[in-house]
This record gives C-alpha cells, sequence and structure tokens, in this order.
C-alpha cells in the first residue's frame, strides 16, 4: 500500500490504536509521526464531554457529546503522578487535546496532561508568596502557542499570561487585589472569537476608572479578554428576568453568536447577541421548561452536532446530578438522555460532579513536555 492508502486507513482508527500502528513498521511509523497527519488526525476525532469521577484523581471517563452513546463512553488512563500528601489532581480545564489540573487551591500547583500520549507537565510557578487563580486555557492564534491566563496577588494584583512553548510568564497589568479571589472560580470560559467570556471573574481594573467603579460595573456585566491585543472589555448581559429562586447563567455560542442560558425553576431562557459590538441587540431566542430529569440542568454547551440541523442541538447538564441531555431548540425537546453516574449509590466515596468540559484527541507533540520537568 501507498502512502496515502496508509495515511487514509490511520486517520480513521482511533487514538490508541494510531500508537500502536507505529510498531508494525517504519513506514507506518513514519506516516503516524508525521505533524500533518495528527492535525488531520484530531480533526476527525469526535468532540466528547469530559468528567472526573469522585473528586480529585478519580477515573477520567468520556462521552461522545452528539451522541451520548453509553457504548462509546471510555475511560482514559492518564497515568496521575505518585503524590505524597492527600491532594489530588482536579481536572478544571481542557484546550486543544490538553487537559489542565490543580493540586491545592490558590497556593497550588497546575499540571497540564495529553490523555492520549499520557504525558504531562507543570505549569511555570507562580511568583513567590502569592495566590494564583487560573482564569483561562487558551490557544494563541498567530503562534499557536498554548497559554494559561492567571490572576495573581501580588502587591498590586495582576493578571500573567504563561506560554507553555516560551517557558515564561508575562505581567499584563492591574487587576483587583487578594479581595475576592477565594470566592470567584472564573476558570470557566467561552473562547468565542478569539476571546475568553466570563460571566463570573475577580473584578478588573481599567486604566481610567477607580475600584468602586470596577465593582458597580462589573456585577452583572460578561467579561471579554482578547487574546490577540491582551486587552479586556465589559459586555452587558441580556435582561434578567424577575426571579425568586436561584438561577444559573451559562455562556455558549449559537448560530456563530455569543449566547448567554438563564435557567431558573426549572425553566430556561436563552438569548443571543447579534450584533457583537452592541450590547444592546441581546435577543431571546428560547423560553421553554425543560422536562425531568433536566429541568435541573445548570449549563449549556455546543454538542458539535454534524449536518444542518446541528446547530440546533445543545448539550444541557445538571453537575450535580448527572444527567446530561441533547436539546433541539427549535423543536423544544430532549432527543437523548443519559446518566453518567449515580452519586446516590457512590457510598463513601466523594460526589462526582459533570461540568461542560470539552475534550478531542489529540497525538499532536509539543515541545514544553521536553523542556519542563514531569512531575514525579
Amino acid at each position: 500500500m501507498n502512502d496515502d492508502v496508509v495515511s487514509e486507513i490511520l486517520l480513521r482508527l482511533p487514538s490508541a490504536a494510531v500508537l500502536r500502528s507505529r510498531a508494525v513498521c517504519r513506514a507506518w511509523r513514519r506516516i503516524a509521526s508525521s505533524p500533518a497527519f495528527a492535525a488531520a488526525h484530531a480533526r476527525r476525532r469526535p468532540l466528547e464531554l469530559i468528567f472526573q469521577r469522585h473528586g480529585p484523581s478519580g477515573a477520567l471517563e468520556s462521552i461522545p457529546a452528539a451522541a451520548l452513546d453509553e457504548p462509546q463512553r471510555r475511560c482514559l488512563d492518564v497515568e496521575y503522578p505518585e503524590e505524597s500528601s492527600w491532594r489530588g489532581y482536579n481536572l478544571i480545564a481542557s484546550c486543544d487535546g490538553l487537559l489542565l489540573f490543580q493540586r491545592g487551591r490558590g497556593g497550588g500547583t497546575y499540571y497540564v496532561c495529553n490523555p492520549v500520549t499520557r504525558q504531562w507537565t507543570t505549569v511555570l510557578p507562580r511568583p513567590a508568596g502569592t495566590f494564583t487563580l487560573p482564569c483561562g486555557f487558551y490557544v494563541h492564534g498567530p503562534t499557536r502557542e498554548h497559554r494559561l491566563l492567571c490572576l495573581t496577588s501580588d502587591h498590586q494584583g495582576s493578571h500573567y499570561v504563561y506560554s507553555l512553548e516560551a517557558a515564561q510568564a508575562r505581567r499584563l497589568g492591574q487587576a483587583l487585589p487578594v479581595v475576592g479571589l477565594l470566592v470567584d472560580q472564573p476558570i470557566c470560559s467561552l473562547n468565542h472569537r478569539g476571546k475568553l467570556h466570563w460571566l463570573r471573574h475577580p473584578r478588573v481594573i481599567f486604566s481610567t476608572e477607580n475600584l468602586m467603579a470596577a465593582e458597580d460595573d462589573d456585577k452583572y456585566k460578561i467579561l471579554a479578554f482578547d487574546t490577540m491585543s491582551e486587552t479586556f472589555r465589559r459586555i452587558s448581559r441580556p435582561p434578567l428576568r424577575r426571579r425568586d429562586g436561584v438561577a444559573e447563567f451559562f455562556l455558549l455560542e449559537m448560530d456563530g453568536m455569543l449566547a448567554m442560558a438563564d435557567f431558573l425553576d426549572g425553566s430556561m431562557h436563552l438569548s443571543v447577541l447579534e450584533d457583537y459590538n452592541d450590547d444592546n441587540s441581546w435577543t431571546r431566542r428560547l423560553q421553554v421548561y425543560l422536562p425531568a430529569p433536566l429541568q435541573h440542568a445548570c449549563w449549556a454547551v455546543n454538542a458539535d452536532v454534524e449536518g444542518a440541523a446541528g446547530q440546533d442541538v445543545i448539550l444541557l447538564g445538571d453537575s450535580r446530578t448527572c444527567w446530561v441531555g441533547l436539546y433541539h431548540v427549535k423543536q423544544k425537546r430532549v432527543l437523548k438522555k443519559i446518566l453518567l453516574a449515580d452519586n446516590e449509590r457512590r457510598g463513601i466515596a466523594p460526589p462526582t460532579l459533570v461540568h461542560a468540559l470539552l475534550f478531542r484527541d489529540s497525538l499532536e507533540r509539543h515541545n514544553f513536555f521536553h523542556l519542563h520537568h514531569s512531575p514525579q
């Protein structure tokens, strides 16, 4: 068989099978190890919902987001590095086939892992004596660098950008000092148009305002970070409905537009920002009561369903009960649902929480796994 035929066959195989195929012969190893093949293979891999069973250092499981097909559910053997303390590895983010783990809170350490190749590396250490809060994990478009945006409680309060490839950190500018760091967890971000977006984030101070103005203006606004210009922007939220209960909000994309889901008392309102540069262009697309067992859903993400109707299907999830379902926005119905973990039968084990973390296998090689020391 010529190289093109072999490449086409290997592209159809799961990642683990491709890794094994490298041992067949030198020609197969050359094909399966090339950067072009790795990139093409990653594009064909399904987008999966990934979660960690029973808390830190628990088993990692994934399931195709577009199908929620139980037979395709799998366990990822990442081989957690040995640890000498009780603090386990807590999965907090996913980006470009890589997973970000945290050990400890605030003053903890961060690790990046490729679950396919089982490679690990530590993220650059934070400035001495500071508290660090991860805000976003992303790929910088022009350089293809993998970067981590963090808020660090140095003497001013600063945002830093950590580059894994460059093995260095840069300070971006002033943010709010340590106040609020212990309660806000902004790692839940949406990457839309090359910008990270948060509904909850510690206060950001712009150069033209004082601290009080920052607190008042930030409270009910979306914060956006342009990963190209490395500047922040505030975006007004859609009008909030009157509420007596506890509401949950979540950002996603709909038809290529920024969208926000508003969950309250078993109902969901879905709004889209029709003109990204106009805060007043929010339009409500959907207002519906969700059926059991998704009536307490608290997050929504794009399901990556193929076909023309795929853009109308979103993935809904309840982090606590672990119910997840595919929901058709125009038909206003649940297409499929699945219980990923039964917390009522867990015994003494910590509960499983299913968050909106999506992952796609990647065989791409990264030099930073050789630049930094892997945890022992």
